[in-house]
């Protein structure tokens, strides 16, 4: 679940009067954690109201993507959904409001981008191609450059220090080049009048930048174009673009959503920011999956957590797996959660366990295995047993992916053991729908 690290300002949020508003749906009726969130503030349910008319607006404009929309549309609400309940679970909900708020504004900026059309130079190249984009893509431009597109990108060469760009750096550009990390980068481009050195640092992957314009043999330090700010987690570019020369920037995206940031050089120095956000289907497949005893081969259960996956990944959030239980069932599910929420347990304050392997070297391999703060239980039912089920995403460090672990466990002698462990990768599929947006402000940190 890799978030892109830029917002809207507060400026876009607060522009509109959002009062005039009242959430899409009957709140009286709110049952989910995510409802009863957009319930509790007028802000949110503002927004929602007018994100339900940009939806209408948006499907009476553009009868020709009905389908599409509707199906973006579920995904973006399980988006809002999975986002909530992580904030929610993670004890993080006086954060949401504004959090939300981000999420509501750039959807409705993204339907009313539809009625745009085509975005302007240089990304007009960019979507002129898109109809030629493989599905499943996660390179979009150089899968784009193979179909044919005229898209030029700059080639990355190492370096230990000014010494070795290939122009002669004026004091200013020595400057800035010394105060990046060790870790140099330069960018290369045949014919392009500028381009940029740049140092990768820390986990996050922040980028800092030393841009620079060419002169002949010289390079003189410039100032960075709009669409780079100190972002982490994203790829700044140096392109060609049909005949344009453009920074960019290209966020690591997810399985429904990735942007594309340019700012094209008009001679002098760079124009004003410009984005295109693309929206994505999405499927889920299964990865693999073992049992208890150790190594044990567990198709039958890679079955059984594909159909809880499917259900859960339409609306991610407390609640959606939970069915009625009666007399002895019930009884020995609630105390399998009672257990795992002790102290010590899988679910405890601020606890969470690794994906059980049972010593397999096959199960989600490469991929995070720790399970996220949102991890939820629900009664998992697998050979006629009712079990403590627990599905959340992948998680290591801060960082937690898109993809869904399913475990089942079962409290005997008054401990829970792991029975059975199923990771889902969730893999980005067709285009659905392409529009220009407002560009954010540059990351600083």
């Amino acid at each position: 679940m890799f978030k892109n690290l830029r917002v809207a300002s507060a400026a876009l949020l607060l522009a509109a009067p959002l009062m005039a508003h009242a959430a899409s749906f009957d709140c009286a009726r709110a049952g989910t954690p995510s409802e009863k969130a957009v319930c509790a503030s007028p802000r949110i349910s503002a927004l929602d109201g007018k994100l339900a008319d940009a939806f209408r607006a948006a499907l009476k404009n553009h009868p020709d993507k009905a389908d599409a929309l509707k199906l973006d549309q579920r995904h973006w609400l399980a988006s809002r959904d999975d986002t909530a309940w992580t904030y929610i679970s993670g004890d993080l909900a006086k954060e949401l409001v504004n959090v939300m708020a981000g999420q509501y504004q750039r959807r409705i900026e993204f339907l009313a981008g539809l009625d745009a059309g085509k975005p302007a130079r240089p990304l007009a190249v960019i979507a002129d191609a898109l109809p030629k984009l493989p599905a499943g893509s996660r390179d979009i431009l150089n899968d784009l450059k193979a179909q044919g597109a005229p898209i030029v990108l700059a080639k990355e060469i190492e370096m230990k220090d000014a010494s070795a760009l290939p122009f002669q750096p004026d004091e200013a550009l020595k400057k800035a080049i010394a105060e990046l990390d060790d870790n140099l980068t330069n960018r290369l481009l045949a014919g392009s009048p500028f381009s940029s050195a740049y140092s990768m640092g820390g986990t996050a992957h922040c980028l800092s930048e030393a841009p620079y314009r060419i002169d002949g043999k010289k390079a003189v330090a410039i100032d960075g174009p709009p669409v780079w700010g100190d972002d982490c987690m994203t790829n700044h570019l140096v392109a060609k673009l049909g005949d344009d020369y453009a920074a960019m920037n290209v966020d690591i995206g997810d399985p429904n959503q990735q942007s594309i940031e340019a700012s094209r050089w008009t001679g002098k120095d760079f124009g004003p920011a410009l984005e295109l956000v693309l929206r994505f289907d999405h499927a889920l497949k299964l990865d693999s999956a073992v049992c208890a005893p150790k190594q044990s081969p567990c198709d039958e259960f890679g079955t059984t957590a594909m159909t809880y996956a499917v259900r859960y990944d339409r609306n991610p959030q407390g609640g959606t797996l939970d069915r009625a239980l009666k007399g002895g069932e019930k009884v020995a599910y609630d105390a399998a959660v009672a257990q795992a929420k002790a102290p010590g347990g899988i679910a405890s304050k601020g606890e969470t366990p690794t994906l059980p392997d049972f010593g397999s070297d096959d199960l989600a391999v490469g991929s995070m295995t720790g399970y996220d703060s949102e991890a939820t239980m629900f009664p998992l039912t697998f050979r006629g047993e009712t079990l403590l089920g627990y599905i959340g995403h992948g998680h290591v460090g801060w960082r937690a992916n898109d993809d869904w672990m399913v475990s089942a466990w079962r409290l005997k002698s008054g401990k829970l053991e792991a029975v059975a462990s199923a990771y889902v990768n969730v893999v980005r599929g067709s285009l659905l729908l392409s529009a220009p947006v407002p560009a954010p402000p540059p990351e600083s940190h």
